[in-house]
């Protein structure tokens, strides 16, 4: 009897990019605004840059989740890997979603040549964030298990209870930044994230995109007096298709507000 079963298609090794018949690498670039993910162009800024009054100092931020709209949980993946809570329903009700964490400020390194900025006419430096103490307050990780330095365009971060996202690297592939300014300043980052399949391929990794986009602005607690930034953040999730992430077809969209009071 002759068996006339096709047969089964080797499964390729994770982030091996695909290939034609004749061994050519298949891409999928520019079509609906897709970036690639895998060699992207140079970044524009060498960070995001925050006001030179806040360098060297500490913050306590609140985050509270607003909405969430499309895929929920696409949403509520990005949100665990981005560094939020992975508690079992954690991201049940979005709205009712907040924590708390601090966040420390740098001088930005002298290696940034663009890191300055002109305020009321003087020329000032910028501070930047210390991304790596801000992901080990919120993931609540000794600060050996988030890996990052000044100047780092990524961050990863490892050994975090937690099924789908006990592990990550977080690479930014594009950013847009608005300055300091009277009017506030802000930022604009795609987020390339390698992580976990999850489920029967979690021992695979895969890449995941995320846009990040925060407006900030400045002021003081009526209360207190301390000095507060208020921000809006916009978390959007997208297709990722060979290493090209459809920046303009989002998934989910993740909004949330962020208040930094001065410790």
């Amino acid at each position: 009897i002759t068996n006339h079963a096709a047969p089964q298609a080797a499964t390729p090794p994770p982030n091996v990019p695909l290939q034609t018949a004749s061994g050519g690498t298949v891409r999928v670039e520019e079509i609906g605004g897709g970036l690639d993910l895998i060699s992207p162009p140079p970044l524009s800024a060498s960070d995001v840059f925050y006001p030179n009054s806040m360098i060297g100092t500490k913050w306590k931020v609140q985050r509270v989740i607003s909405s969430a709209e499309g895929d929920a949980g696409q949403a509520a993946l990005a949100w665990r890997l981005l560094g939020g809570s992975s508690e079992e329903g954690a991201f049940v009700a979005p709205s009712q979603v907040s924590e708390v964490y601090e966040a420390e400020f740098l001088e930005a390194p002298d290696a940034m040549n663009d890191a300055r900025y002109d305020f009321d006419g003087k020329p000032l430096r910028a501070a930047i964030s210390d991304r790596g103490k801000e992901l080990s307050s919120r993931l609540a990780l000794s600060r050996e298990y988030t890996k990052w330095s000044p100047g780092d365009n990524s961050i990863a971060y490892s050994q975090r209870e937690s099924g789908d996202a006990s592990s990550a690297d977080l690479t930014i592939v594009r950013r847009k930044i608005e300055p300091p300014s009277d009017a506030g300043f802000g930022s604009d980052e795609v987020y390339r994230i390698e992580s976990s399949a999850g489920g029967i391929f979690a021992g695979q990794s895969i890449y995941r995109a995320a846009k990040v986009r925060r407006r900030y602005r400045r002021g003081f607690d009526e209360v207190s007096g301390r000095r507060i930034i208020d921000c809006i953040e916009i978390v959007t999730t997208h297709r990722v298709l060979d290493g090209v992430a459809q920046i303009e077809l989002p998934t989910s969209t993740c909004k949330s507000r962020l208040r930094f009071t001065q410790l």
